[in-house]
């Protein structure tokens, strides 16, 4: 058993990964958690430039949340673990002294915990000092707003039905960076690169698999309400969770057992 995990060892382990972490990609974190006050820099020059008076509600200053995302999922894995497929890091990598296990382990909580909550943080913290350095911004990224996160209806007949948006987002975050980690610890060059054409490559297998399904079995509306009847708020909520649940296990046991797998058969 201790050789699968040891509570000592993993520590020891957590900590060095956690600090190599920080070194490889902490001034980068940084840099992207000021991207609050950059966009709304940009936001003002393209104003100006442009003859046209900054709103919040420009689509360049909205649109940084989701840079700050794409940069951040695509970057962080391929940064910190990308050079174990490299001879000379990747012989000092495996001769650390932890387990495939606690190694996997290590990258999740890094990963899917720690990154998430420091960024968070970072970015509420961009957007608080944007709200109080130019009058009219509202900090639409806050604690505050935050809290209540998970309170959107899906129904307008308030019956109470609301999606856990906050839960979501997060499972989002986890699948996306850990699909581009694995990425990273697949491939020796190109890592992001070749990681987006093995997605959009599985977009369009899937995509023909299902119109090929839908095509042959005559599946429509009728057949639809036949199969699930017709849906109430309660129903239809709990389809929503259950087709999210399925969705959503599938696709992690398949990305944390491709990268034990990938950790643990990994050579220099």
């Amino acid at each position: 058993m201790k050789e699968i995990f040891d509570f000592n060892r993993f520590g020891k382990y957590f900590s060095y990964d956690l600090n190599r972490a920080v070194t490889r990609y902490g001034l980068t974190a940084l840099i992207i958690g000021l991207m609050p006050i950059l966009f709304l820099l940009f936001g003002f020059v393209f104003a100006f430039i442009f003859g046209k008076e900054f709103t919040q509600s420009s689509s360049l200053y909205q649109s940084w949340p989701i840079a700050a995302f794409l940069i951040l999922v695509m970057s962080f894995g391929p940064r910190v673990w990308g050079g174990v497929t490299d001879r000379k890091q990747g012989t000092e990598w495996i001769a650390l002294p932890a387990s495939a296990f606690e190694k996997t382990l290590s990258l999740l909580l890094i990963t899917c915990v720690v990154l998430p909550a420091c960024m968070l943080a970072l970015l509420c913290l961009g957007n608080w000092l944007v709200s109080l350095s130019v009058p009219g911004i509202d900090p639409f990224l806050s604690f505050d707003k935050l809290l209540h996160i998970n309170h959107l209806d899906i129904f307008e007949d308030g019956d109470g039905s609301f999606f856990n948006v906050g839960l979501i987002l997060w499972l989002n975050w986890c699948e996306n960076i850990l699909i581009f980690t694995l990425g990273a610890l697949c491939f020796k060059r190109n890592k992001v690169g070749k990681t987006i054409l093995c997605l959009i490559g599985l977009g369009i297998l899937l995509s023909t698999a299902m119109m090929l399904i839908f095509h042959t079995t005559n599946f429509d509306s009728e057949s639809f309400t036949q199969l699930f009847g017709d849906f109430d708020a309660a129903r239809a909520q709990t389809w929503i969770n259950v087709t999210l649940n399925v969705i959503y296990g599938v696709v992690f046991v398949l990305l944390i057992g491709g990268i034990y797998a990938r950790i643990k058969t990994i050579k220099a």
